[in-house]
Parts: structure tokens; sequence; C-alpha cells
């Protein structure tokens, strides 16, 4: 069974679920304001979307890659062995920019469906066009910035994830024959 089902890389799939969803709440909360609950909610739902169209475009586009690509990426997920680490970090910064993309759709699509409307940007007025030097420092500093906390949400937890990985990688005993 297990030659056939990838279990290390479904466990792994699982484990950076949770990382990202626990780190990305964690910097959603803190940077957009939210409450813990709806921080964590908002992870969860984008995590998981990203993670199905994820799979969704690799099981699509596999079919129709280069068979030295393919045999590299199907090595790789059943396997966990990679001869192209190259390969391994564009792929990786590409799924960083179509998570970012997911994610922050995600969001506009969870405030649409919660609240029965579309996202409509604030309008932001200075005030502090008379409040002196002081206050002119720093004129949005309490105007929350969805896309970049999305942004930052989603860096963090790919660090996070790369911090895990190269533990990994790094960690693990040469077989003996």
């Amino acid at each position: 069974m297990s030659d056939v089902l990838p279990l290390r890389m479904i466990i792994y799939q699982l484990l950076f679920i949770v990382l990202a969803i626990a780190v990305e709440a964690f910097v959603l909360q803190k940077y957009l304001g939210i409450g813990r609950k709806s921080s964590i909610q908002y992870a969860s739902t984008a995590n998981l979307l990203s993670t199905v169209v994820g799979w969704f475009v690799f099981f699509v586009s596999e079919p129709w890659m280069p068979e030295p690509l393919r045999q590299q990426f199907i090595t790789y997920i059943f396997f966990d062995e990679t001869n192209n680490p190259p390969l391994l970090v564009g792929l990786a910064f590409l799924m960083f920019l179509g998570t970012f993309i997911v994610k922050l759709q995600s969001l506009n699509w969870l405030d649409l469906i919660l609240e029965g409307k579309p996202v409509t940007t604030i309008e932001v007025r200075d005030r502090t066009k008379f409040q002196g030097r002081k206050a002119q420092r720093q004129p949005f500093a309490n105007v929350p910035n969805r896309a970049l906390a999305v942004l930052w949400a989603n860096a963090a937890s790919f660090t996070v994830i790369s911090i895990v990985i190269f533990i990994r990688t790094f960690s693990e005993q040469p077989e003996l024959f």
C-alpha cells in the first residue's frame, strides 16, 4: 500500500498546512487587528483552498509536462528524492505567487459570502493635515492593507515551511547498504 500511496508526502502536506494556518493566523491577527477566531478561520479556509487549487493545477498539467520533468515531479512526490534543486526553487517561487493570489482572492470571496456584499476600498482622508509634523510621519499607520497582510502572512508561512524542509533535508542520515 505504501508503494502506491505517498504517505510520507501526505503527512508532510498535513504538517505544512497546520504550520501555515498557525503562522498566518498569528500574522493576520496582529497586522489586520482581527480576532483570533476570525484569523484562524480565514487562514484555514485560505490554506485549504490553495492546497486544493495547487493539487488540481498539478493533476491537470501533469499529462502535458515533458517526460523528464514529469518523472522528476513524480520521483519527488512518491520517493522524496530530487536531482534538480534549482527546479524546486523555481517551482517554490511560482507556488508562493500562486498561493498569494489564491489566498488574497479567497479573502474577498469570504467577505462576499459572509457579509453578502462585495469588498469596497475605504477612502482615507488625510486627517493629519493640520496636526503638526509628528502626526504627519505615519498617516496610514492605522489603516490595514489587506493585500500586504496576506503577503506578509504567506511569506511568513513559506519561511517556516522552508526552514522545516531545510532541517528535514540536512538532518536525515544517509542510508547504509
